[in-house]
């Protein structure tokens, strides 16, 4: 090998060998050589397991940002983001803004997650962000507050007992209370580091006719530096003789928190059949049972209707000084009158066998659905009738089962509702989608109690007894005056008009069922065809 031949190969070696040692960040040119800065939005996130979390911040360097990465192998975080691959040349500042969901089996209450920076001269910059599972997402609930509508009664004394509980799942900030235009709000209510807040104060108020406007807010801990949750009560205090409510409420249960438990129907809403006068059929599945009257449906407070302490014959109105009547037989109705005004009440009790509603002729489960409605063909098409909380005739949610020791009650156990606004009818099963053969709409969307007949009328058959005898109890014997009370345009019932849709609105509303649950979970659906009435509590 000559001279010149070897110098050549070993400038062609050194030549590949420089080339070879060169990054692709080496053709980058470098400006000052410092670290990148970094500012990082919050070096501590809370969140749950199932829930993102999002590491942010802004990043500025000279020389250009080469990469980001982000390492945590407890949560199986590892995540390169390589800005020239993506940009084609590096930045001069970059925005971070990086979302991570934590695994649902995640182990461990804290984590810490490596953020570093990378430089075109190699030059990095690094925070460490710490992660822990002990946020709060939930906002607090009010387990007992004042209701929408509070009436307050002048009396010598006019006094309004300002009663609430609010509840979180870790821990409340503080409450804070105000009562427009009463002396010594607003007021603040420290949390204390205590997931449950429990309030009570006694107001005077002037004994003249007056409205206040009173709102309770209760503050979450936030969930993120920036984040803060919180519920709301507002009411509106009317202070006044008493009024001849609109609606009155029979409870049944002992506590506030049992009275806002429910996702509908406790208390149970009364007829109101006259002024001052309310009417309920009760069934009273064991004995003992102890009720009262509220015209509020969330707290036994301003007004609770119960027997007097030293007459249990008159009604009283104070919560706090009246008693409970006690319904002692097991297996019955009670039909229950109230008269406010007057302060007296009766109880008629009756068998369950005494007891109609409009498909009480109907076997349930059986085929005695008129598929076509055409009672004119010697041999119509029967198939199956049931009934169930439902979209349209077509989509029944699901299947209700009639309870075996009273026939007028029929339920769901175990029903599973995702939270948010249902949206429902009471309506039976048509292989055609035929729609209001049986069905039912209340008196209440977004709150219901009332569960009222709004299906067809149905005459005696083969198969069963129709609905007249449930017309005959419902609306042509009663009361002259209070059937005009309770249906003022509908004029004397005519059961001929009953398919007319517009007739049948004079007496219940096409009111679709549209409660909003608050906490996904299971739920029983129980439905008194008799009485009425309809509720849905949490299992």
């Amino acid at each position: 090998m000559n001279l010149k031949f070897a110098c050549l190969s070993g400038l062609l070696v050194m030549s590949a060998l420089g080339l070879a040692s060169c990054s692709d960040d080496d053709k980058w040119p470098v400006a000052d050589g410092a670290a990148p800065e970094f500012n990082i939005d919050s070096e501590h996130l809370m969140t749950v397991a199932g829930r993102s979390i999002k590491i942010a911040g802004t990043i500025k360097d000279a020389d250009g940002i080469s990469a980001i990465n982000l390492t945590c192998p407890a949560l199986q975080l590892n995540k390169t983001i390589n800005i020239v691959e993506i940009y084609g040349e590096p930045l001069k500042e970059y925005e971070l803004d990086y979302e991570y969901k934590i695994q649902e089996n995640v182990e461990g209450e804290s984590f810490t997650v490596k953020v570093e920076v990378t430089d075109v001269a190699g030059k990095t910059t690094s925070h460490d962000v710490l992660v822990t599972l002990d946020a709060d997402f939930t906002a607090p609930v009010f387990t007992a507050a004042p209701d929408r509508e509070v009436t307050v009664l002048i009396k010598a004394n006019t006094v309004f007992n300002l009663k609430f509980t609010v509840e979180d799942n870790r821990e409340i900030d503080y409450v804070t209370v105000n009562v427009d235009g009463v002396q010594g709000f607003p007021i603040r209510i420290e949390g204390e580091g205590k997931n449950k807040v429990e309030f009570a104060q006694a107001l005077s108020l002037p004994g003249t006719p007056a409205e206040y406007k009173m709102t309770i807010t209760a503050y979450d801990v936030p969930a993120q530096e920036d984040e803060v949750r919180s519920s709301k009560v507002e009411s509106t205090l009317s202070v006044s003789e008493l009024p001849d409510f609109s609606v009155l409420y029979l409870a049944d249960v002992e506590t506030a928190a049992d009275l806002n438990s429910d996702l509908c129907g406790v208390p149970m809403a009364m007829d109101h059949v006259a002024p001052y006068k309310y009417r309920v059929r009760y069934y009273n599945a064991a004995a003992g049972t102890k009720i009262c009257f509220l015209p509020q449906k969330t707290d036994f407070g301003p007004i609770c209707f119960g027997p007097e302490a030293d007459n249990a014959e008159v009604l009283g109105d104070d919560p706090d000084a009246v008693g409970r009547i006690t319904l002692d037989k097991a297996g019955v109705y009670y039909l229950i009158t109230v008269n406010t005004y007057d302060r007296t009440f009766t109880l008629e009790d009756y068998p369950v066998s005494e007891a109609t509603n409009p498909v009480a002729g109907m076997h349930y489960g059986q085929n005695d659905l008129n598929t076509w409605n055409d009672w004119n063909v010697p041999d119509p098409w029967w198939q199956e009738w049931y009934f169930g909380p439902a979209k349209g005739p077509g989509e029944i949610l699901s299947r209700m089962e009639q309870d075996k020791n009273n026939p007028n009650i029929f339920y769901i156990d175990n029903w599973k509702l995702e939270e948010g606004e249902q949206n429902f009818i009471l309506h039976n099963w048509h292989s055609n989608g035929w729609w209001n053969f049986t069905t039912w709409r209340v008196d209440n969307s977004s709150d219901p109690s009332k569960c009222v007949y709004y299906g067809n009328a149905y005459p005696d058959n083969d198969h069963f007894t129709g609905t007249r005898g449930y017309f005959e109890y419902k609306y042509i014997n009663v009361d002259p005056e209070e059937y005009k009370f309770m249906y003022p345009n509908a004029g004397p019932f005519d059961e001929g008009k009953w398919s007319d849709e517009g007739y049948r609105k004079n007496f219940i509303g096409d009111n679709w069922i549209k409660p909003t649950v608050t906490k996904a979970g299971n739920y029983r659906l129980v439905f008194d065809a008799h009485s009425e009435h309809i509720k849905i509590l949490p299992m």
